[in-house]
């Protein structure tokens, strides 16, 4: 269970430049040390390797790639995380998704703030 305080330290990947600055601030405004938004998944990684982080949310799609890498990279690193998109349905070929909770856009920062609190 990830609760805010000042060590808990979220990632946040989204490439909509606005919703990643609003899920940031809201997500301060609750208590977590907010990394981020990264943009790409090189930014990600990057993020990843120079802070630690205790859990993250991540955009599926990200413009002309997917957070897949970083989630990848993220189970490995035994880092929970969420995923968010605003797609009716993500890809099936990845057993990834069906063992991570998936919020739908528009996100409300109560539903973030119960699935951070439930990883």
């Amino acid at each position: 269970m990830i609760q805010a305080n000042s060590s808990n330290t979220i990632l946040i990947v989204e490439d909509a430049y606005l919703v990643g600055l609003q899920l940031k601030d809201d997500l301060e405004l609750l208590g977590y040390t907010v990394v981020g938004p990264a943009s790409s998944v090189k930014r990600a990684i990057n993020l990843i390797d120079t802070n630690a982080v205790c859990g993250a949310v991540l955009d599926v799609n990200l413009g002309h790639e997917n957070s897949i890498p970083i989630a990848n990279r993220l189970d490995k690193d035994d880092v929970p995380f969420i995923f968010i998109t605003g797609y009716e349905s993500v890809s099936a070929d990845d057993t990834i998704f069906t063992n991570k909770k998936l919020l739908r856009k528009p996100i409300f920062i109560d539903d973030v703030k119960t699935a951070l609190e439930d990883l």
